[in-house]
């Protein structure tokens, strides 16, 4: 046992024993029979709405009104006669989803602009240790907990946050390649990181990812394989998974996550599908007026978070599109599988200055959701920026829109113009509004 696997385990039964006994509670689902793993996941289902019911005023107002009664709900047909959110009910009713357990350290908010253009803050139950979702993950690579690791996302904490991460997962080593801003700097500052320290695991948005493996191949440059390299954000096109292989000498795994639910389903060792975390997660695929589909048939992804008692999120269409798989995997595991979710693409923004922007513009409403009801970028070939936004009803709504396009304006040093288009509706293709237009050739 390695020293850093002596600390790991250590913590796992110390100051993260809750993370550690959620671990092994993780590994143990995966290995029931699909009889046992399908009564706890129909379990959780249930407990799920009777709690909603009783602590929730949405649902309890909601499903009272139609009559539902959780104990009904082993019967799919109940089930599927339950409504599907959609993201513009949440945003409506966001202040009566929470229950009273919404309080203190119990709530990690999540804030989602995503590739929807439509922004949205919910709630995590922050009593839930996630991060074990992602080891049990990780293991199917051959990646441990403890293993050191680099990401490419979104980091947005500042200094203070950025030292107390650095202590608390010591002796493991983790460093980060912002995605909010990716310049010729950033990239060669985590170029020198990832040779320094060698990860296990390079993680990161499929965009930001090619961004990354096209500057070490314009540069010349290397970095060490690492046993792993996972994808999330958008589709990983076959195309994409061979040029990041290829580039990073690394085999490399797509896993499916959002903002509302954090991870959501994963491919193991024998990448055919994605294994849906049944034991935290409800995955449906339905079709337009939405009724079930069989499995084989693409339809719309509505997702059950099995495990959130502040903020129930309970068929929740994602505006995904996805595929359920009725074969096993041929690894053993009982956790269900899926085909990769047909999600939302977009394109990058970039500057004059060499400066690739994607993920700080899709979040830049996030902080005022309720003042935009959708919006669109689009950079013309001159590299101008243009926002189409729908503006929501609040009376202050095109104060903080203007102010918000403002700090994007100061942030990238009036580079290029930026101006507001107010709109009335967006242009949809293919059923879903495409967020990030990009009319510039990337070189």
């Amino acid at each position: 046992m390695t020293f850093k696997t002596k600390v790991f385990a250590a913590k796992a039964a110390t100051i993260k024993a809750d993370a550690g006994a959620f671990h092994r509670h993780l590994l143990a689902n995966e290995r029931l029979s699909p009889a046992a793993l399908g009564d706890l996941h129909d379990g959780l289902a249930q407990e799920t709405v009777r709690a909603a019911m009783q602590d929730s005023p949405y649902y309890r107002r909601t499903y009272g009104a139609l009559g539902i009664d959780a104990r009904d709900l082993t019967d799919p047909g109940t089930w599927a006669s339950l409504p599907i959110l959609d993201r513009a009910t949440v945003k409506t009713h966001t202040s009566e989803f929470p229950t009273p357990d919404a309080v203190g350290w119990n709530v990690r908010e999540a804030r989602t602009g995503g590739s929807t253009g439509e922004p949205l803050r919910t709630m995590h139950d922050a009593r839930v240790p996630s991060l074990a979702l992602s080891w049990r993950m990780y293991s199917w690579w051959g990646v441990q907990p403890c293993d050191d690791l680099a990401r490419i996302g979104r980091w947005n904490f500042g200094r203070r946050a950025t030292v107390k991460n650095t202590v608390s997962w010591w002796p493991t080593r983790q460093v980060y390649l912002d995605a909010s801003e990716i310049t010729t700097e950033s990239m060669t500052a985590f170029h020198g990181s990832l040779n320094r320290i060698r990860p296990r695991l390079l993680e990161g948005y499929v965009g930001a990812l090619l961004e990354f493996v096209d500057f070490l191949e314009r540069k010349g440059l290397s970095v060490p394989a690492p046993l792993a390299v996972a994808t999330t954000a958008a589709p990983l096109t076959s195309s994409a998974g061979l040029r990041l292989e290829s580039v990073l000498g690394a085999p490399v795994y797509d896993e499916y996550r959002g903002s509302e639910f954090g991870w959501m389903a994963g491919e193991c060792e024998q990448r055919d599908g994605l294994h849906i975390f049944s034991d935290v997660r409800r995955i449906e695929v339905v079709d337009e007026n939405g009724h079930p589909t069989t499995p084989g048939e693409l339809g719309d992804l509505v997702i059950t978070d099995l495990r959130n008692r502040v903020f129930p999120m309970i068929r929740y269409r994602t505006g995904d599109r996805g595929i359920l798989r009725a074969e096993p995997c041929a690894c053993g595991r009982s956790l269900p599988l899926m085909e990769q979710p047909q999600g939302r693409t977009i394109d990058m923004i970039r500057l004059p200055s060499g400066t690739v922007l994607a993920h700080r513009v899709t979040g830049m409403f996030g902080a005022h959701p309720e003042a935009v009801r959708l919006f669109q970028i689009h950079q013309q070939a001159d590299h101008s920026i243009t926002i189409r936004v729908v503006p929501g009803d609040g009376a202050h709504a095109r104060t903080l829109i203007e102010s918000t396009v403002q700090d994007l304006r100061d942030r990238i040093h009036h580079e290029v113009p930026v101006r507001i288009d107010y709109v009335d509706s967006l242009p949809y293709t293919g059923g879903k509004t495409k967020y990030i237009i990009s009319d510039v050739t990337a070189s």
